[in-house]
């Protein structure tokens, strides 16, 4: 049937091919006429591409859109067939198992049924006959005939002897002792004899005699009986089991491999389905237990019920006999569909391919023709009118591109303005074309080149005045100006006036906004243009604006390179071009020169305190004192930031650089005003000559660079010479600033905690945490070793987040110990200070922590209140009403005022050891302490005495009215274990001092 369907519709596809074929043979013709024309005029052409025999089907396939097409459709139709198919035939499978389960368990439920009413009907008719006073004796042979029909043999076991056969009289019925059946025969009970798992099964209904005196009675049930006609048993396959695993029925061998199938499932109820393979086919089962314990004694018996699945799976033979051939059918609809549609497309889509390539060879003269008004059509229209642009935009670019090479090549600004002329009929179509040009040298007076387009005639210049009433008009009308022969009276419009131009049209030429020139363009009658037209002019006009401001721009462009804009120095560009200038002079004439690098110190300050504005006007008048330092000769330059250089050439002697570098400073002395006040700076510098100190301009510019460190290191504002050994303590520098990161990296840093007493009570008052650093393999640092760089460098924000945060954790864990630690004091340093969000960062590292902001006391350093701005304050204010307390480490070492002292909320007042030295050795010291604790006290300030090394020392202190002390006398530097010991010591009254060490540890 299928095959009849498929060459059926084969013959109707042919049919409506070739009427389609005969319905487009002239579109086919003509196509493969132009074709063919294609070919010849390319010089080559595929093998029957020009030939009228060539078949429309082998000429449509040729083309990659067809096939592609074709493909495309196809797998749109096949893919969603197969796919539709594919899930269909599984949720068929999957219902038709399903249905074949329920089939299986309906048929063995009904056997089980069946089955149980058998037995019960086989139990009453042996009660009945166990009813009689002599069961012996059988009233009639009709009704042995109906106990045979049930029964193989009836006997009576007494215990006695052989159970004898009541149903023949005679032969031997099966031996079974009384003491056995007894109990079984309480009500009725079946019992099963097998020979295991080979041997026939027989089955014995035992029952009680009506009277308690008479034998117990055994019948064996006939089989034909109890399981029924094996052609009526149900599915295809049946087992019975009873509760010893012994098989009573199986019809088929497949049954067995069913029941050892279900002996290995954990999870199959009583009554369940289930699937198995035997003998490499996949078979269907299922399994119900028959409960036979409250009428005859036993467990009972399953039933095993089993079908072929290939069985269950028949009605899928017929659906896959319809799915191929309806897929074979759908695949030549939607061949032949597409093959028609792929037909009227192609050839529009080759003639406008060959147009495509005409036009990407630069040929813009033919058209495509695409007969039928459909989209094709359009389209083919459209590209006609785009070819023609494209023409005269090509033709316009082409002129366009050799101005633009004049002009980039650097040419006269003459033969700029010829080009331009000359080329103007190429792409607007005047009679008449002027170009008058301002001179830059002379702006009243204007330079004109005019040509007569229609003659072909050659360039004529002209001169003439221009007022600057012109320009201003000119100038209000930058799109242009339509202006008629009589209007025609400024000097400029006379040459294309006399031409005969009835109408002109004027384009200013605009650069910075300022008129340059115009472009004139003369018509003989009624001036017609187009938007693009005249946009074309207006562009001729522009090339001649960037001519005229090329010049101008690379003088702007040097300037810009090679020059500083905020402060008109030399940059870092110049400098370098200048530097190895002198170099390359230097090595041929044997002379030495010196390079100055400087430096401006504490700048950042005044960035940070008055903003970038008043910054930029420190460096502006910074660089007019230093080139008032300085000879013509000398170069100055600016390399970025606040870092400048001086080359001085022909130096005789180092006093040469040392007079300059004297002069540098002196000028900085003098106080700098910004915005009406007063600020002073001084300048470091470093000097470097040649050849003594480098002989490559990278070496004299790093060794410079490296001295004027050293100067900022000696003190600031004081120039200092490179040598060597600078270079050594540089590259020193570096690896300790790698090592300081790695630090970082690796959690390198510890704490230890120094504790502060209570000089009237002798009472712990608090602990100020002190950071070590422990490199792997070395010895322990202290921070006199690495804190200066990590403040220049900025590392010490990192590190002084971690030292605040872990000073916190460990107060909290003494907290959780029970040891009442009264307060842990922080060092902060400035820089760290100022950073971003500390306020936030500290609140949010007590908070983690679990501690209360009173326990925490942050000691703040005597630079930061001389430079404190506004901002500063208001985080000091913030940090005192969350609650911390606020100190002032080392006072009396910085610039620091009563005034600070008082404006600041500072709970203490720490005097720098260097004042505790001398104390009860020298009078002046213990004056300078004196003065400081009676002021501190006067501001009601608290007073903590730093580096306490002596019981002298700590009495004169004592004497002095000093609160705290802090120093070896007290203890040295603990780690959190020894510390929380001397807390409870403290505490008890009686802490031990450790003996005083000669090297005192560094505070962070």
């Amino acid at each position: 049937m299928a095959c009849v369907l498929l060459i059926s519709v084969g013959q109707r596809v042919a049919a409506i091919l070739r009427a389609t074929a005969v319905a487009d043979s002239d579109y086919a013709t003509s196509y493969l006429l132009s074709s063919s024309r294609h070919c010849r005029t390319r010089g080559s052409c595929p093998v029957g591409l020009g030939s009228r025999t060539m078949t429309l089907e082998g000429s449509l396939f040729r083309s990659k859109i067809a096939r592609r097409t074709v493909v495309l459709f196809i797998l749109a139709v096949f893919v969603p067939i197969m796919a539709a198919a594919m899930l269909s035939l599984g949720e068929i499978q999957r219902l038709l198992v399903e249905q074949s389960h329920t089939r299986l368990t309906e048929a063995n439920a009904r056997y089980a049924v069946s089955l149980h009413e058998r037995l019960l009907a086989a139990r009453q008719e042996l009660q009945e006959f166990s009813a009689r006073e002599n069961p012996v004796a059988i009233a009639s042979a009709d009704e042995q005939a109906r106990l045979r029909r049930q029964f193989k043999a009836i006997g009576m076991a007494d215990g006695a002897g052989p159970i004898v056969n009541l149903l023949s009289g005679s032969g031997p019925a099966p031996h079974l002792e009384s003491a056995r059946l007894e109990p079984l025969a309480k009500g009725g009970a079946l019992l099963s004899s097998s020979g295991g798992a080979r041997g026939p099964a027989r089955i014995f209904l035992v029952v009680a005699a009506a009277r308690d005196d008479a034998p117990i009675l055994v019948a064996e049930i006939d089989p034909a009986y109890l399981w029924g006609d094996r052609a009526v048993l149900p599915a295809t396959g049946l087992c019975v089991i009873d509760d010893r695993g012994w098989r009573l029925l199986c019809t088929q061998e497949a049954g067995l491999a069913a029941v050892q199938h279900l002996t290995t499932l954990r999870d199959v109820s009583a009554s369940g389905a289930f699937s198995f393979e035997y003998a490499g086919e996949a078979y269907l089962a299922n399994t119900r237990e028959l409960v036979l314990k409250r009428d005859f004694g036993i467990r009972g018996w399953s039933l095993v019920a089993t079908k072929l699945e290939a069985d269950a799976f028949a009605p899928i033979a017929a659906f896959e006999s319809v799915l191929l051939p309806m897929a074979a059918i759908a695949l030549i609809v939607v061949a032949l569909l597409s093959i028609i549609q792929i037909r009227r497309t192609v050839g529009p889509i080759q003639k406008l391919i060959d147009g495509t390539r005409r036009v990407a060879e630069q040929d813009f003269s033919t058209r495509v023709i695409v007969p039928g008004g459909d989209e094709f059509g359009e389209l083919a229209v459209s590209f006609n009118s785009m070819a023609a642009r494209l023409g005269s935009q090509f033709t316009a670019l082409l002129t366009l591109s050799d101005i633009d090479q004049a002009i980039l090549s650097r040419l006269d600004l003459d033969r700029v303005i010829e080009t331009v002329v000359m080329r103007m009929r190429d792409i607007v179509p005047a009679d008449y074309v002027s170009l008058a040009i301002i001179d830059r040298n002379a702006p009243e007076m204007v330079r004109i080149y005019t040509r007569d387009q229609r003659h072909e005639g050659g360039l004529e210049l002209e001169r003439c005045a221009c007022s600057s009433a012109d320009t201003r008009v000119l100038l209000a009308h930058p799109e242009g100006l339509w202006i008629d022969r009589m209007q025609a009276v400024k000097p400029y419009l006379a040459p294309v006036a006399k031409l005969g131009a009835s109408v002109l049209l004027v384009l200013p030429i605009v650069w910075q906004n300022t008129v340059v020139g115009t472009v004139v363009l003369g018509f003989r009658g009624a001036a017609i243009l187009t938007d693009e037209e005249r946009g074309r002019a207006r562009n001729l006009g522009d090339r001649v604006g960037v001519a005229f401001a090329t010049a101008a721009k690379d003088e702007q462009l040097y300037y810009q390179a090679n020059y500083d804009a905020l402060t008109a120095l030399p940059n870092r560009l110049y400098f370098k071009d200048q530097l190895a200038r002198r170099l390359a002079q230097a090595q041929r004439e044997r002379r030495q020169f010196a390079l100055l690098f400087i430096d401006l110190d504490n700048f950042k300050g005044i960035n940070d305190r008055l903003g970038h504005a008043a910054g930029d006007e420190v460096l502006r008048q910074t660089a007019e004192r230093l080139k008032q330092c300085v000879r013509e000769t000398d170069t100055v330059t600016r390399l970025g930031g606040d870092e400048f250089t001086i080359i001085l050439p022909h130096v005789r002697s180092a006093r040469d650089s040392e007079s300059v570098a004297e002069h540098v400073i002196a000028s900085m002395e003098a106080p700098l005003v910004v915005a009406g006040d007063q600020h002073f700076l001084s300048a470091s510098i470093g000097i470097a000559l040649y050849p003594a100190d480098g002989l490559s301009a990278d070496d004299l510019l790093r060794n410079a660079d490296t001295a004027m460190y050293r100067a900022k290191e000696n003190g600031r504002g004081r120039y200092v010479y490179f040598e060597e050994r600078m270079n050594v303590a540089a590259l020193a520098r570096v690896n300790l600033e790698k090592d300081l990161r790695r630090a970082i990296e690796c959690n390198e840093f510890s704490l230890v905690f120094q504790p502060q007493l209570d000089l009237a009570t002798g009472r712990m008052v608090g602990a100020e945490a002190l950071l070590r650093w422990n490199p792997p393999g070395q010895e322990q640092r202290t921070p006199a070793e690495f804190i200066q760089l990590a403040e220049e460098t900025g590392l010490i924000e990192p590190i002084g987040d971690w030292v605040l945060r872990e000073a916190c954790r460990q107060f909290r864990a003494w907290q959780i110990e029970g040891v009442a630690a009264p307060l842990i004091a922080v060092n902060v340093s400035a820089r760290q200070f100022r950073q971003k969000g500390f306020v936030e960062k500290t609140r949010s590292i007590l908070g983690s922590a679990g501690i209360a902001p009173q326990c925490l006391e942050l000691e703040i350093k005597e630079s930061l209140l001389v430079d404190a701005t506004s901002g500063v304050a208001a985080m000091l204010d913030e940090l005192t009403k969350m609650g911390v307390t606020l100190s002032l480490d080392d006072f009396g070492t910085g610039s620091s005022s009563l005034a600070s002292l008082a404006r600041f909320p500072l709970a203490t007042v720490k005097i720098d050891r260097a004042f505790v030295a001398d104390l009860g050795a020298d009078e002046d010291t213990s004056a300078i302490a004196s003065a400081v604790i009676a002021m501190a006290h006067a501001l009601k300030k608290r007073v903590l005495a730093e580096g306490v090394e002596t019981e002298i020392q700590a009495a004169v202190l004592a004497r002095l009215g000093c609160d705290h002390i802090q120093g070896h006398y007290v203890s040295r530097p603990l780690d959190a274990a020894q510390l929380a010991e001397f807390i409870r010591q403290s505490a008890a009254g009686a802490p031990k001092r450790p003996s005083p060490i000669t090297r005192i540890g560094v505070r962070v």
